[in-house]
């Protein structure tokens, strides 16, 4: 059901944790995340080329920074070339000054497992998890190989164990289905057959206190995900996830609430140029786990571009009511 983030009462079933473990969380987590960063060339990586590393991201750095863990869905891929492949169907490449950029503003780990991820085939899948490894932000999503696709990330931050996955249900290549394509051997797909059992596993080993899922996919511009989106995303947290974290969309859609665990069912953009009025609002969603894993959410809202920067007046309560949580100022920087 949906409920406004006021209450932020439900708690959250503790991990199976094997008694010889490690203890259990004292301090509060912080995460922040948003959705699509488009650094392309064209787009916000225009202001990278021209040397300003924080360009993009500049405006809204306290917020970016403050979390414990900050969070993105990478839409374009970084890599030295621009040239898309033939059987891409997308455009997006980011130079390779924005690995550092993301690493600049706060960014933790980021999801690279969408339907822009192989827009510069192989060679650029591969540069792009090179660059971000040496800018020191993790990624999660792609790999060596579709075992280390579909490993999850595992962050420690103030005695939490956080343990991301991410996968994709759209992708451009066409006239191949995904797992006819080359880039399935580098991507995650959101297969059931493997995601819901490795999910299970992971919260049955006790390896980690939370487990995050990253997952794009949906209708674009849809106000709503339709049923066998929203099948997944239920799925998920029934297979153990505390956390869902969708995008694709564009735009916005309501934070619901399953087993008492937020499925943020669209994060929209966040650096992306559209044409389209309800693609340039959006948010940085931010997520508050107690020791006992009560789960409060609320939100910095967000113009979409460029350079996104605060959302005021009407347009912070357009966001609000397309999320149906409570807006909150950013939160304090790291200590």
């Amino acid at each position: 059901m949906m409920i406004g983030l006021v209450l932020l009462s439900w708690n959250v079933a503790s991990v199976n944790v094997p008694r010889q473990a490690r203890q259990r969380p004292t301090d509060t987590l912080r995460l922040c995340a948003v959705g699509d960063l488009n650094l392309d060339r064209r787009v916000a990586g225009a202001g990278l080329l021209q040397g300003d590393t924080l360009y993009p991201f500049r405006a809204l750095l306290e917020s970016l920074r403050g979390a414990d863990i900050t969070f993105g869905n990478l839409e374009s891929p970084i890599a030295s070339e621009a040239t898309p492949v033939p059987d891409s169907g997308g455009v997006f490449t980011a130079p390779p000054l924005a690995a550092l950029a993301l690493a600049g503003a706060g960014f933790d780990i980021v999801s690279t497992a969408n339907n822009h991820a192989w827009d510069g085939g192989q060679a650029a899948a591969e540069e792009t998890m090179r660059l971000l490894t040496r800018a020191g932000v993790r990624f999660v999503g792609s790999g060596f190989g579709r075992d280390m696709a579909e490993q999850p990330v595992i962050l420690e931050r103030r005695g939490w164990r956080v343990a991301f996955f991410a996968v994709t249900r759209a992708w451009n290549p066409a006239p191949y289905s995904f797992y006819k394509h080359a880039g399935a051997n580098w991507v995650a797909w959101g297969d059931t057959a493997w995601i819901y059992p490795a999910i299970r596993a992971l919260k049955s080993s006790g390896r980690a206190d939370l487990i995050v899922v990253s997952v794009h996919g949906g209708r674009e511009y849809a106000d709503e995900p339709p049923d066998y989106h929203r099948d997944l995303l239920y799925g998920l947290v029934d297979a153990g996830a505390d956390l869902v974290l969708a995008h694709h969309p564009h735009v916005l859609q309501p934070v619901v609430w399953s087993r008492g665990k937020p499925i943020v069912q669209s994060l929209g953009n966040f650096v992306f140029v559209q044409s389209d009025p309800r693609t340039q609002l959006s948010a940085i969603l931010r997520v508050a786990v107690a020791p006992n894993h009560r789960m409060r959410v609320s939100a910095v809202p967000v113009r979409v571009g460029t350079q996104p920067s605060l959302a005021t007046g009407a347009a912070a309560d357009s966001v609000r009511r397309r999320l149906h949580v409570r807006l909150s100022t950013p939160i304090p920087s790291k200590p």
